[in-house]
């Protein structure tokens, strides 16, 4: 009976050495009955075929078909031997699985096998490889990424950017070089061709001149095969195509033309944006033929660049990346000029500017992250500064504003001296104006002066010292005498009788005129 295998939801990648012990470790016998025995993997069985996989190499399997009546006995392996064998290529992972990769893998993978073999002499291992995966996504959901054996947390992605953007350039190139096909190969040259633009002086770089002189001899085998082939197999298509009724040949047309659209649109998307390795059309034999020349051309341009010297320039870059990161900008402003130098290029030609794909080169990627750090370094700078003389003029404010309090204090004794003189004055007038009325009256300034300067307390002198003073000199009235005090009202009274008999009379000048 035929081993029934558990399924995977997702093909992981890169796992090819584990895979092959894994084989060596845990597999079936099939014992002949010449005495041979056979090893492997049992595929398929039926009453009278047994398929078996062998493995002749590391990477190369063979499948082989033998009959029941030459099987003299089969010995397979248990099938948590099995099963476990399949777990155990699920460590290392690869690279920048996403979370849902991994609650795959948890599910399908350990947490079946337990289901399945609790009892089973593997199930410590397995706790340990579901352990592990549990990790790995726990880091992943909080905003790590796995690039090859390396863990980047959130925080140096966001500081390392160029650097960790080129490290999954590199790692996608690898992966595209792995699919063997010259599409994918094409695919791996792109990520080449956007690593030399935008991550040149990058430790990715460096190391992706090695995967490039590999895959492009590789493509250039495919693409001459292609060439040779391609008159043939689009003549082997119109001859397939006269067999069909007007119906099917137009269904075919129709199919062909979206394809060769499809086609033509990516291609000249690539040439508007520049790239290099553009979009192949493989029915076209000129457009082969002119991929065969771009393979051949730069192919000995790449292996004119020095990767020994790019790759210490690299480790130089990174060091600078380092300082920056850790506020050492002078240093780093240094360092940054001596490494560019190395392969004969300068910070102030590379272009420091973002574009819409970003710097042109690591060197310049650090050069514009450089720039910003020594920008914000001085806004800080200019930014304490002026905190530093508002807190200066604030204090000035403060011993100004308490001087003018004390200020305001001898100006509000001035005011009440200004108003004890404005009150002095009015005394002063009202007194002028007393004077006057007294002169009129006939009494004496002096005595009214003597009269204000004597003391309130003695102005309240009792009665008794009033009747003391002396009396005005006055006729008795028994002697038919007068006062004193009437007699500038007597005179007046008479000089107005004496005008007023002049006017009537016309005495005066006025009369004397008229005459």
């Amino acid at each position: 009976m035929m081993l029934k295998h558990s399924s995977f939801s997702f093909v992981l990648a890169g796992l090819f050495a584990a895979a092959s012990l894994s084989t060596a470790s845990f597999a079936d016998d099939i014992k002949l009955k010449n005495g041979e025995t056979i090893t492997g993997t049992i595929v398929y069985e039926s009453d009278d075929l047994v398929k078996i996989e062998v493995a002749v190499s590391a990477s190369i399997k063979e499948t082989k078909l033998l009959s029941r009546a030459d099987i003299a006995e089969i010995i397979k392996e248990a099938p948590d031997n099995v099963e476990f064998a399949k777990l155990e290529k699920m460590l290392p992972t690869a690279s920048l699985l996403p979370a849902s990769a991994y609650k795959s893998m948890i599910t399908t993978g350990p947490d079946a096998f337990l289901s399945a073999f609790p009892d089973s002499a593997h199930a410590p291992k397995v706790k340990e490889i579901k352990a592990t995966l549990e990790e790995e996504l726990d880091k992943v959901e909080r905003g790590f990424i796995k690039l090859e054996a390396e863990w980047i947390s959130p925080q140096q992605k966001e500081e390392f950017k160029a650097l960790t953007a080129s490290k999954v350039r590199l790692l996608s190139m690898k992966r595209a070089a792995a699919g063997g096909n010259y599409n994918s190969l094409i695919g791996a040259m792109r990520e080449f061709e956007t690593l030399e633009e935008r991550y040149y002086g990058s430790p990715a770089f460096a190391e992706s001149i090695e995967v490039a002189l590999n895959v492009i001899p590789s493509l250039g085998g495919q693409l001459q095969k292609v060439s040779r082939d391609v008159e043939y197999r689009n003549a082997e298509f119109e001859r397939n195509r006269e067999t069909l009724d007007e119906v099917g040949k137009a269904q075919i047309d129709a199919a062909r033309a979206r394809e060769q659209a499809q086609i033509d649109a990516a291609i000249d998307a690539d040439k508007k944006n520049g790239i290099k390795w553009i979009t192949l059309n493989g029915r076209s034999k000129d457009a082969v033929d002119s991929y065969i020349n771009l393979a051949v051309t730069e192919l000995e341009r790449i292996k004119q660049l020095d990767a020994a010297l790019l790759k210490t320039q690299a480790e130089q870059l990174v060091e600078v990346d380092k300082m920056i990161a850790e506020g050492q900008l002078a240093a780093a402003k240094t360092k940054l000029t001596e490494a560019a130098a190395l392969s004969g290029k300068s910070v102030s030609k590379s272009r420091s500017s973002k574009s819409k794909s970003g710097p042109s080169s690591y060197i310049a990627a650090l050069n514009l992250k450089l720039n910003d750090r020594l920008a914000a370094e001085a806004e800080k700078e200019k930014a304490a500064a002026e905190a530093a003389a508002s807190q200066s003029l604030a204090q000035n404010l403060k011993k100004s504003g308490e001087g003018e309090e004390d200020g305001e204090g001898a100006e509000g004794e001035g005011e009440t001296e200004g108003e004890g003189t404005e009150e002095d004055a009015e005394k002063s007038e009202k007194a002028s104006t007393t004077d006057a009325f007294n002169a009129l009256s006939g009494v004496k300034k002096e005595e009214k002066e003597d009269a204000e300067d004597k003391p309130k307390s003695q102005s309240s002198s009792s009665s008794k010292d009033k009747e003391e003073r002396p009396r005005p000199v006055s006729v008795d009235d028994d002697e038919g005498g007068f006062s004193l005090g009437m007699l500038v009202p007597i005179l007046t009274g008479v000089l107005v009788i004496v005008v007023v008999l002049l006017k009537v009379l016309g005495i005066g000048g006025k009369k004397e005129k008229e005459e």
